[in-house]
């Protein structure tokens, strides 16, 4: 068997063997054959295991591959099972994305870190820019012949259904072959893929995305001088404009990061488009102050949510690339080698915010409930500082906070707390 057919197999049996995991794994959720956190642990470990290990598998051999994502995995299901604890069950843990979302941190930022380590080392700019480009580019396409290859089987299906000959209906009928094929689909494109290394590349990405930055920063600078004849109005006190606030900013460093690419030999040679980029890495700081005003006058008003908390933690991360690629442009030549290095320490960055997410360091629900039981002391216990229906959202804490305005409730002089208590939601 020659390597790249081996290759191939092994990619496919890989990631047939996910798709059945995370089949048979899903479908004990919601069931007592075994203990939720265990059934929820093991999904988060396979979830993440998986992804890591097709992902990273190419650019590092599939044995080195499986022990850096075995790594991964680990820590994300002890952090993700951790956090779980914060609720009576797991599925009440689940009814935001916010936990998902940070165990998919977890899982996909530490990937070019692990394939430099097994290189020219952990720190190694240009390994890390290419691989982490290359990983989205390799699993875009690989996602793409998986949507291919399901439209040309299910119009294959209903074709030979147009005859009588049932055979792929009657596979598909079983639940867990959609998953095995799925996987196994996958796993193929990826090995395909990780075969052609010069035909798939994320160059072509990159420069395209050059060709926006120009009209990103034309965008922003319009916007900021807008800004004072409009008025803040409009600005603050809506969520919404701090998250489009923060992702442009996103997207602005985007571009900024694929302009410098992985060295000066690479970076764009356009001298105006060099200026551009030193342009937008320092306005870039403007739009993160903004948004993490507008998100701190929310704060100032209703108090703290696992939501807000969330929106501060993005806001915060854009300040940070904001005054990083801000002072990198200004402290003149060299300007494009630190804003590499900045985009190193923020992925760094990035990381230990999605694991203290996940521990009690820095718990939504805890802040959230100690903040509002905090602006109903301040308000002299006025019973219209509360949102009953808020606490019942937040887990053990909001219990917590609702035992604590039970015992204040029981006091004399606290009757229309205690009304309000009697008719409010129960905690979850």
């Amino acid at each position: 068997m020659i390597k790249s057919t081996r290759n191939r197999f092994l990619m496919a049996l890989i990631g047939a063997a996910a798709g059945i995991s995370l089949y048979l794994l899903g479908n004990e959720i919601g069931h007592d054959t075994f203990p939720e956190r265990a059934v929820f642990a093991l999904f988060a470990f396979a979830a993440s295991f998986f992804t890591a290990w097709l992902a990273i598998a190419g650019p590092l051999k599939i044995t080195r591959a499986a022990l850096g994502a075995l790594a991964v995995a680990v820590v994300v299901a002890v952090l993700f099972t951790w956090a779980g604890f914060r609720f009576a069950t797991m599925m009440r843990f689940l009814d935001t994305l916010l936990p998902i979302l940070m165990a998919a941190v977890l899982t996909m930022i530490p990937l070019p870190f692990l394939i430099a380590a097994a290189g020219p080392g952990w720190r190694d700019y240009p390994t890390l820019f290419q691989q982490a480009w290359s990983i989205f580019v390799r699993l875009s396409l690989a996602w793409v012949f998986v949507a291919v290859f399901w439209a040309v089987i299910l119009l294959s299906s209903t074709l030979l259904n147009l005859v009588g000959v049932t055979v792929i209906e009657d596979l598909l009928e079983h639940e867990v072959m959609p998953f095995v094929i799925t996987g196994c689909v996958l796993g193929l494109g990826l090995a395909v893929v990780n075969e052609l290394p010069g035909y798939v590349s994320p160059f072509l990405v990159l420069r395209l995305l050059r060709l926006l930055l120009p009209v990103v920063l034309v965008v922003l600078v319009v916007f900021l001088v807008a800004v004072p004849l409009h008025g803040l109005s409009g600005l603050f006190g809506h969520f919404s404009a701090a998250a489009t606030l923060i992702a442009m900013v996103a997207a602005g460093a985007t571009l900024v990061t694929a302009a410098i690419d992985q060295s000066d030999e690479e970076a764009t040679a356009t001298v105006w488009m060099r200026r551009a980029a030193q342009a937008l890495a320092v306005v870039l700081l403007l739009p993160a102050a903004l948004a993490l005003w507008a998100i701190w006058l929310r704060v100032a008003q209703y108090g703290w949510t696992p939501g807000r908390i969330f929106a501060a933690l993005t806001a915060f991360l854009a300040m940070g690339y904001g005054v990083s690629y801000a002072l990198a442009v200004l402290r003149g030549p060299g300007w494009m080698a630190r804003i590499r290095r900045a985009n190193v320490g923020m992925a760094l960055v990035l990381i230990a915010a999605a694991a203290l997410w996940l521990t009690p360091i820095l718990n939504p629900e805890r802040i959230s409930a100690n903040g509002q039981m905090a602006r109903f002391e301040a308000a002299k216990r006025d019973p219209a500082t509360l949102d009953l229906h808020a606490l019942g959202k937040w887990g053990k804490s909001g219990t917590e906070t609702r035992e604590s305005l039970a015992r204040i409730a029981a006091e004399p002089g606290n009757e229309a707390l205690a009304r309000l208590l009697a008719a409010g939601p129960e905690v979850n």
